[in-house]
């Protein structure tokens, strides 16, 4: 990062784009506890618990001040800029913006873990979650849990079931209004995106051994690396996180994160989704947008690079390898609403999730604490909206995909342009927070 003192209007286009992906933040990293899997243990053995016991890492004070001090001089140097066009100037203030919401999570959730200003640090932290994620909608989240509760088929459950599902009922308590229905995308245009996926995704795929039935974490990673050795030629590596209990690309660390944490090995199936989930979607995307020989095509074309795009399209890619239309994105969204909508703690959420899931997908226990733990990242306490990315991101990018299934060009939009925004969201409410707390004028 250069010095903010030595960058002025002779700052050419390159020089501020490099500026402004410097700027950007691992939040992940921060608000990851790093005893997630033990403490997954810990809690689904002892159901007094309220929530997980949760360790985290420490960060640099001195360093997070340095970087927002520069998001704020770079902000006031695309300002006065007269040499950008408006879109462009606006889609660096996004980024930027993404960034010092980013560091204002970490910040708080630091604060509120160690008992500083618990209630100030709480609202910090959930205004910084609106910002950075968008707000959650009541209503799109009732629809859902009424749907959801409702495609429980109550005449087939077994005795043991019939008394989950009161105790379910009991637990969520009145429902609010149901007013909206749901995107599902056609099951043809599911199959139709997953023929073109396993044409392009061939090569890759075929580095799976077809004799074998499951993966442990390390056979994974081996095959991961062989694909990026082989096929990819990217300076990416993979590697096992016993910590951990789901996968991550760390772009800017070009390293893929194989959790070792999860409670079984990973079917052929699963092993494929990931492996386009991980590599195909963020690893590829990322090393396009550093190769590109015009970097300005690499960052976003239409508004802030935009987590809602890459991870709508990850999951999609994995909707259609299975062929089928995978609801685990309405479940986040449930998990996110019941912490948000009807104050439910860890705990209370984690009650109520596994027994919906457990009668209507069999979704086991383990799975359901993952959803939840994700929910309330970084303190165990506080909702975070990342994880609306996914429901709405999918719903989106499918209804891209089903409107140019037949462009030629569609692959290399999604996969091929970097890390652009092809669905162009504007983020509205992203720049009234960045407008209300005087980022921008």
């Amino acid at each position: 990062m250069q010095d903010a003192n030595a960058l002025d209007e002779r700052m050419n286009l390159f020089e501020l784009i490099k500026e402004v992906s410097s700027c950007r933040v691992d939040y992940v990293k921060y608000l990851r506890p790093i005893n997630e899997a033990d403490a997954m243990v810990d809690f689904l053995a002892n159901d007094r618990m309220i929530k997980p016991n949760y360790k985290y890492g420490g960060f640099s004070a001195e360093k997070m001040n340095k970087k927002r001090a520069h998001i704020r001089f770079l902000l006031d140097e695309i300002r006065g800029r007269k040499d950008l066009a408006d879109e462009l100037k606006m889609s660096f203030t996004k980024d930027l913006g993404q960034s010092w919401y980013y560091t204002e999570l970490i910040a708080s959730a630091t604060d509120y873990n160690n008992g500083i200003e618990k209630s100030k640090m709480k609202r910090r932290f959930e205004r910084a979650s609106d910002a950075a994620f968008g707000r959650m909608h009541p209503d799109t989240f009732w629809s859902l849990m009424r749907e959801r509760v409702a495609g429980i088929d109550v005449k087939k459950l077994k005795v043991s079931d019939l008394g989950i599902y009161h105790e379910l009922l009991t637990r969520i308590g009145v429902m609010g209004r149901n007013r909206k229905k749901h995107y599902v995308p056609d099951p043809a245009l599911v199959k139709e995106f997953g023929r073109q996926l396993r044409i392009l995704f061939k090569s890759v795929i075929e580095h799976i051994p077809k004799d074998q039935k499951e993966f442990t974490p390390i056979e994974a990673v081996n095959i991961f690396n062989e694909i990026i050795e082989q096929e990819l030629n990217m300076d990416f590596h993979a590697e096992v996180d016993e910590s951990l209990l789901t996968a991550s690309t760390h772009t800017s660390q070009k390293k893929i994160l194989i959790p070792g944490g999860r409670h079984d090995n990973y079917s052929r199936i699963e092993l494929e989704k990931l492996i386009v989930h991980e590599l195909g979607v963020h690893a590829v995307r990322a090393y396009s947008a550093e190769m590109s020989s015009l970097p300005v095509a690499a960052f976003p074309k239409s508004g802030t690079y935009s987590r809602l795009t890459e991870e709508g399209l990850a999951k999609v890619c994995e909707q259609a390898l299975d062929g089928k239309y995978d609801d685990i994105c309405i479940v986040r969204y449930l998990s996110i609403g019941l912490a948000q909508v009807c104050k439910k703690n860890f705990r209370e959420t984690f009650e109520i999730l596994w027994r919906l899931e457990h009668l209507v997908s069999k979704r086991s226990k383990e799975d359901c604490f993952s959803i939840v733990q994700r929910t309330f990242r970084g303190t165990g306490e506080l909702p975070i909206n990342t994880d609306l990315f996914y429901y709405r991101g999918y719903a989106l990018v499918w209804q891209y995909v089903g409107e140019h299934i037949h462009d030629d060009g569609l692959v290399a939009t999604l996969f091929l342009s970097g890390k652009n925004d092809f669905l162009e969201q504007k983020r509205e409410t992203l720049v009234r927070t960045m407008r209300e707390d005087g980022l921008i004028d």
